[in-house]
Parts: structure tokens; sequence; C-alpha cells
């Protein structure tokens, strides 16, 4: 013992229970500390970057919510369109042309009206007017009176409200900017006509095959729906954010400040220089400061200022809309929002600090009783084996490292008298396993087969399976004189999906379209996933004329579905052809011609 080194002397002066529970509770104190001192200094050293970041993650939910809400607009006049230059929307039925819009506005809450108008003064529109369903047009499709009506959800009329005379959509600048453009115009900001609401109409050029102009399709959209998605805006407890025009008109706010004031009972756009709030004033000092300095290209300022006593921190940045609509967005956070939860946080901080001291120190009396005691027991049991009581065992509950201890001592003592028995069992099992493993790699080979021969996305058969399944089908038709056909099909403009929409409902959409696609071909047919959003079916049997009407009716089957929680459109197009003895790749371009050629005519067509 005394040749023994200082410190091991000095250890060996203390029992398990002190060796155990001294360095837990050292380990908590200095970790703790070292966490404190490193959050102090980061939280202190960083706070304004930490308000930056703040401010740019809420800029950036604007700018993607604004994104949303332009986009729609412009999606469902855009669809409209092609659906018009495809002959699935007829602009001359006044009637249903109502019913599709006022379907396409209760579809999106943020659009108030869908319409269109054509080259001879002609105009249909439905929407939403105060709770009420409206449908208006202009009898025949030609200019005369615009006569309202209130309808019912499917567009059924259900009274008179009112006649325009003579209303003539062609002077209107929604119309004539997108007809002489050719382009997708957005107008200014405008005051409803019937009440103190702020809105933006979007519109789009109709023109036929041949160039010729037909119309225009447009839609109005409601900004108050921007300022209901500001005011439910985290931002901070007394946060604002307000967004404005180049001229300084606003355009929503996540305050209960509105967008209108009233002069001599008449009703103007509120201009943010005369806001009644004094710091976004300020804000606004601060943006016409950089202004002026020249600074015309800005795209964003971070200023930090001091009003009333209170300093607050700013960022305001430009927004704009493909260059057609440009905004500005301004957010002010007062800095003690900020510093008020530093301050709350170092106190939670120091208070959780102390219970957790508390709690360590018991924990660890407790946990060097849990460690002492079986191990004082296991020792025990093990001087029993030492007197060639092999069975003996020790009765545990513990979960931890020493009840796997206690349990594995339970297990060899067991194992030691058991072996034979074991070995056995072990032989019995190798015995079964050599009788039987012929079927089980058979089993699993038809499992991997299925898993190569099937596209990963839905769960259809892959390309590679098609060629092989394609070259057999082939074979045999040639060698029983039996007709064979085959159709590719393709998503028309499968693109404004994944970009309108992001590529999970462009997936959402493949699997759907599988699915339709396996409940409409017959049983002796072979589905696959051909390529990207192209589809193959091999048809054994079936004559080219048989297989094109099958394509028919899979095209308009498809043509009215409505595709997940957005209600996607979309239609195909499709090749046909039939086994003329030709190579497998003939056979192949044959079919994918006529798809090609299906696509030139227009789109959602069949070709054979």
């Amino acid at each position: 013992m005394d040749r023994l080194p200082l410190h091991l002397r000095m250890i060996n002066k203390f029992s398990l229970r002190q060796i155990i529970v001294i360095p837990i509770i050292a380990v908590v104190i200095f970790a703790a500390s070292i966490i404190y001192i490193q959050v102090s200094q980061f939280v202190y050293k960083y706070s304004e970057n930490i308000v930056t970041n703040n401010q740019i993650q809420i800029e950036n939910q604007i700018r993607k919510e604004l994104d949303n809400y332009f986009e729609i607009p412009e999606y469902i006049n855009t669809l409209n369109a092609t659906l018009s230059q495809n002959g699935q929307l007829d602009i001359k039925d006044e009637v249903n042309l109502g019913k599709v819009f006022l379907k396409e506005a209760l579809s999106h809450p943020t659009v108030d009206y869908v319409y269109f108008a054509n080259e001879k003064g002609g105009i249909v529109s439905s929407g939403i007017h105060k709770g009420t369903y409206r449908m208006s047009f202009t009898e025949g499709m030609k200019q005369g009176d615009f006569k309202v009506h209130e309808v019912d959800e499917n567009g059924n009329k259900m009274k008179y409200i009112k006649s325009i005379r003579d209303f003539d959509p062609r002077i209107r600048s929604w119309y004539k900017e997108a007809k002489d453009k050719g382009d997708p115009y957005w107008t200014e900001v405008y005051s409803g006509a019937q009440e103190p609401i702020l809105g933006i109409s979007t519109s789009y050029p109709l023109t036929s095959s041949n160039g010729e102009k037909l119309g225009v399709f447009g839609t109005d959209i409601l900004l108050s729906q921007i300022s209901s998605f500001l005011e439910n805006l985290r931002i901070s407890e007394n946060g604002m954010v307000y967004l404005f025009e180049p001229n300084g008109l606003v355009v929503a706010t996540s305050t209960d400040e509105p967008p209108f004031i009233y002069e001599n009972r008449e009703e103007e756009r509120l201009s943010i220089e005369n806001s009644s709030n004094i710091v976004i004033r300020e804000g606004y000092k601060i943006f016409t400061k950089e202004m002026d300095m020249g600074n015309k290209q800005m795209k964003s300022i971070r200023k930090q200022s001091t009003i009333l006593g209170d300093d607050y921190y700013y960022n305001i940045s430009e927004y704009s809309h493909k260059d057609k609509v440009v905004w500005y967005i301004l957010i002010a956070i007062p800095k003690r929002d900020f510093w008020g939860d530093v301050e709350s946080l170092f106190t939670n901080f120091k208070i959780i600090f102390g219970v957790v001291l508390f709690i360590t120190l018991l924990l660890g009396i407790y946990v060097s009783n849990w460690i002492v005691k079986p191990i004082k027991t296991l020792n025990y049991r093990v001087g029993e084996i030492k007197n060639n009581n092999w069975g003996v065992q020790i009765d545990t509950y513990r979960r931890d490292a020493l009840g796997e201890l206690t349990r594995s001592f339970n297990e060899m003592s067991s194992q030691l008298r058991e072996y034979f028995i074991q070995l056995s069992d072990k032989q019995e099992e190798l015995e079964y396993m050599n009788m039987n493993l012929e079927e089980i790699v058979e089993e699993r080979t038809k499992k991997l087969e299925l898993l190569s021969n099937t596209d990963e996305l839905t769960s259809i058969f892959n390309r590679r399976y098609l060629i092989e399944t394609l070259e057999e089908s082939m074979k045999r038709a040639k060698k029983n004189n039996e007709s064979l056909s085959i159709m590719i099909l393709d998503i028309d403009h499968f693109k404004r999906v994944n970009d309108n929409y992001g590529h999970v409902y462009g997936d959402e959409t493949l699997i759907i379209l599988s699915n339709c696609l396996k409940n409409a071909i017959r049983e002796i047919d072979i589905l696959g996933r051909y390529g990207g959003e192209e589809f193959m079916i091999v048809l054994p049997k079936t004559h080219v004329e048989d297989a094109f009407k099958i394509a028919e009716r899979i095209r308009k089957v498809i043509s009215n579905l409505s595709i997940g929680k957005m209600n996607i459109r979309i239609t195909i197009s499709g090749g046909v052809a039939q086994y003329g003895g030709e190579s497998l790749m003939e056979f192949i371009n044959r079919a994918d011609k006529n798809l090609y050629r299906a696509k030139e005519d227009g789109r959602n067509r069949i070709e054979k």
C-alpha cells in the first residue's frame, strides 16, 4: 500500500459511492459553467445579427406568400387560355364560361372575379360580391347591356340584379394592354368601386393558332388577404410590417390601420408618409432619404433609429413580381421585444442551472447506490460459481449496463448447463434450412425481380421491363400471326405543374395518373413508365383501331381529373401504332412520331 503513487493512495481513501458521485457533480458544474459563458458571449456579440436574420426570415415569408398570391391568377388565366385553344372551353357560350369562372373563383380565396372579353365587345364575369355569388354577361358574347345576376354556387341564376348599358370592355386598360402587348398584364392597385377595399387585376391575351387576337382573360384579386396574412405573421410582440407602392401608397399592413383616409367625406388611399404610426413614418423617411441620395436600384435597407426613447430595427426591401408589380416591404421591430426575451432567457437559465445542480446531487447519490448494490451481489454469486454451483441465478429488473451484465451472468450460467440441448436445436434448424434453402432462394429471387422491374415512384413497370415484354410480345404476335399494338402517352405541359405547385405535387400527379391508367386498361395489357411523364401501354391481340378507342377513352377520363388539394387539371397526348413486322425501335418510333404529331396539332389528342 505504501508503495502506491500518491494520487492512487488518495483515491483509495474514498468509497466507491464517493468516487461515483464527486466526478458526476464536478462534470455537470463544469459543463454548465462553460455553456453559460459561451451562451452569454454569443448572445451579446451576435444579438443584432439575430434580429437581422429574424427580419430576413419574415421578409422571405412575405415574398413567398406574395409569389403564391400573384401566381394563382396568372395560372387561372393561362389555364383558361390553354383550354380554349384546345377546344375544351367554348368562349362563345357565356353561361358555361360563367360557371367555369365561378368554380375557379370559389377554389381560390384570394380571387375576386374571373372574366373574359372578346373583340366584339362581349364579356362574361363571375365572382363573389359581399358573400353572394355573381355572374354577369352580355348576351351572344357581343357588345350590349352587361346584365348582372345573383347565382348559386353551381352558377344557376337565382335573381336578376341590374344592367350596365352599352358596356364595352375593349376600352379598359386590362384589355387594351394585354391585347396590344401580347403578354400578361398587371394593373395598378385600385380601390373597389362599391366598397372600400383594394384590389389588383391581371389579364392574358387569347390568340388563335394563326395568330388572330380573339380576346382577353382576366382575374381580379383582393389585397385584403395580404393584410390578413401580415396580421397573422409572427413578427414580435410590437413588430410591424407595411407594404407600399413606389409612390408611397399603402397596399397592406400587419396593423389595424386601414389603407384609406376620409377627407370631406371622400375616400382616398393612405400614403405611408401620412400614417398615424410615427414608427412607420420614420421608416418611410429612411426610405426616401436613401432614394434621394440616388440609390434608385435599392434592393434592401437595414437601419436602426430611436423613436420616443425606444430603439427600432428597420428592414426595407423591394419586392418585384416579374418586373410587372413593384412594391416595398417595411419591417420595424423594437429592440425591447428582442432584449426582453434575452433577459428572460438568462433568468430562466440561472434558475435551471441551480435546479440542475440540486438534481445532480440527488441523482449522484441515487446512481451510486444503484451501481454499488448489484456489484456486491454479483461478486457474491461469482463466489458460488467457484464452488461449482453452475445453475446459480441473480434476480434483476434493471435495464442499464449492470442489468445487462447480470443477465449475461445468468445466461452464462444457464448455457453451461443447456449447451447440448441448444446444440441439438441448432442442428435441427440447420437441417430445416438445408431442406428449404431452394424455396427460400427462389422466393427472394422473385421479390428482387419484382423490385428491378418496378418504377420506384409510381409502382408500375419500368422502361427496362416494358422493352423486354414488348420484345416477347412481338415474337409471339409474329409467330401466331396475331395483332399487337402499343400506345405512348405524355402529360401536356407537365413542367408547368412542377413550376407552379412544386415537385411534390408533380410526383403526386404522376402517381394518381398511374393509378388511373391501371384502372383503365385490361388484364392482358402491360402498363409502364417509359420515362419522365411518358407512359407506354402494350396491348396484345389488339388491332390499332381498338387501341385508338382505348386511348381516346383514357384521354377523356384524364381530362376530367382534378388532382390533389390544389385541384390540378391535366391533359395527355398520345400516339398509337400496330406492329407490322419491323424492329423494336422502328415499332416504338412509329408510336412516338404519332405522339409528337398529337403535340404539334394542339395536344390533348390521340394520333394513330
